[in-house]
């Protein structure tokens, strides 16, 4: 392992001593900058107005508070845009139909590097010292065509019944040996969902090593606690949790290299790794790669599958309607005459085509709860020439963000938009004729190109509750949680209910 940099760890021991003086530092920087900064300006007229207010401050409750202060932000600015700064860096909060048009569509807006300064907690290998290989060129092309090419119908056919027969596997291990018992839906249905995009997109090696994908799985969460507003603003800064995300990507790295060095020894299969080797990928394009997918599928898919069934719990009728809707379908590839059919024999003979487009419920619960809960914001910089939007100039190097609420939960596009109703996108014309009113899978330049996947999954694990288990939501008191759960829209990570944490109880009814 001569091609870790040393130092790293060399950091740690000194952690101590560096927090000390890091912290003066950081005080240091702050009240520079809240010195320099005025409390507030017109600036010019071209230029987009600056939110007043102490900078730091401002910058500090961007990444605690996000939801609430871009709310607070366009109030204060009579709900048009404005920017803030982050130490040198320029932050302007976009609003309205044109700049959503510009932000979602124009080629000068770059997504990675929006993301990588101003969300951070993403697996990078710009932070293991590698000695004999170059890091790829941080653009969404090379990743897209990975993606593509793992997630293509053809393949994820031939894993198809092997992801059924995983997720009924791990469902075993909850609870009374998976007859009943009480789970936390944020911890063991992200594990569903993390275990199938590791079937998708490593190799079955590690997906049948438990301790090791628990590793994994428990290296990124710790990635994104390490994401905090000093570890983000202040980069230079050896902060415990600038520190911890070192630690951990440095793991991630380790775990992931003996599989991939060990597949490149095997006879070659269909895995995705073995897949990504005879393309000739090189090891820390493929570790990259995958560390990528797994902590996009966990946070990102994990959020709108844990709420489908959480918003199903508390709408009886609609959890109703949905186990109708897949035990017709099931009945329609599979027949009645096989009446000792197990939850997997079921699921399976289902067709991969067919779970794409012959559950108009399901796809409308699922939509309607990835509504509600995908509220936050999208992040762009500009990494081309200065542009214009709404006649303000927007420089490059300058960073956007753009709320998603503003489409989510708008009672223009969506009448009583804090409503649950699935029966809206039902209807023949869901939402008016605008520019992107649904941002749950991207849109314009960067729609998310793993959205096949990512919603078989989550019907998948939806399908396989509701046939197999007979679940209720409740409190930590064991009673129906009052009030009821609603997405913490601060919690830019996981969405989790704001407040007490809810639990399903669960009954296995079929096997």
């Amino acid at each position: 392992m001569s091609a870790f940099n040393s130092t790293l760890f060399h950091s740690v021991a000194s952690e101590d001593s560096q927090f000390l003086a890091g912290a003066l530092g950081v005080a240091a920087v702050f009240v520079t900058t809240a010195a320099y900064y005025a409390l507030g300006s017109k600036g010019k007229e071209n230029e987009f107005p600056k939110l007043p207010g102490i900078q730091p401050y401002h910058a500090w409750n961007f990444f605690k508070q996000r939801y609430d202060f871009l709310r607070s932000g366009y109030k204060r600015n009579e709900g048009k845009p404005f920017y803030f700064n982050i130490l040198q860096h320029k932050i302007i909060a976009l609003t309205g139909d044109d700049a959503r048009q510009v932000f979602f569509g124009s080629p000068h807006l770059n997504v990675d590097e929006g993301y990588k300064i101003l969300m951070g907690a993403a697996p990078r290998m710009s932070n293991v010292t590698v000695a004999t290989e170059e890091p790829e060129e941080g653009n969404y092309g090379p990743f897209n065509r990975r993606l593509n090419k793992l997630m293509h119908k053809t393949r994820v056919e031939q894993i198809f019944p092997t992801l059924i027969q995983d997720i009924v596997d791990k469902a075993d291990k909850w609870g009374n040996n998976g007859k009943s018992g009480k789970i936390d839906p944020f911890n063991e249905i992200y594990e569903l969902l993390f275990l199938m995009t590791a079937r998708l997109t490593t190799c079955h090696d590690l997906t049948k090593n438990e301790t090791d994908l628990k590793r994994i799985e428990i290296l990124l969460m710790e990635l994104q606690n390490s994401a905090t507003p000093v570890s983000l603003m202040i980069s230079w800064f050896a902060s415990p949790a600038k520190m911890s995300g070192l630690l951990a990507t440095t793991e991630l790295f380790t775990i992931l290299r003996s599989y991939v060095d060990k597949r490149r020894n095997a006879v070659p299969t269909t895995d995705a790794i073995d897949v990504l080797i005879a393309d000739g990928e090189t090891t820390q394009v493929i570790i990259e790669f995958v560390m990528g997918v797994l902590f996009a599928g966990l946070l990102n898919t994990g959020i709108v599958a844990c709420w489908t069934l959480i918003d199903l719990a508390v709408h009886p009728e609609w959890k109703a309607k949905c186990k109708k809707e897949v035990e017709d379908l099931i009945s329609r590839h599979l027949g009645d005459s096989d009446t000792f059919a197990t939850v997997y024999d079921k699921l399976s003979s289902v067709p991969f085509t067919a779970w794409e487009d012959e559950l108009p419920i399901l796809e409308a619960c699922t939509r309607e709860s990835q509504r509600l809960s995908f509220t936050g914001a999208a992040l762009r910089r500009n990494v081309r020439e200065d542009i214009k939007i709404g006649g303000k100039l927007v420089k490059r190097g300058d960073f956007l963000t753009y709320p998603i609420s503003e489409v989510h939960l708008s009672s223009e596009f969506y009448p009583d938009p804090h409503k649950y109703d699935p029966g809206r996108w039902l209807r023949p014309d869901p939402v008016p004729n605008a520019v992107y009113p649904y941002l749950g899978w991207g849109a314009g330049r960067h729609p998310c190109p793993g959205m096949k996947v990512a919603k078989l999954e989550m019907k998948l694990i939806t399908a396989m509750f509701l046939m197999r288990y007979e679940y209720e939501l409740e409190d930590k008191d064991g009673n129906f949680p009052n009030p009821l759960p609603v997405p913490n829209r601060n919690d830019i990570h996981q969405a989790r209910p704001l407040g007490p944490t809810c639990y399903f109880k669960f009954k296995k009814v079929v096997d």
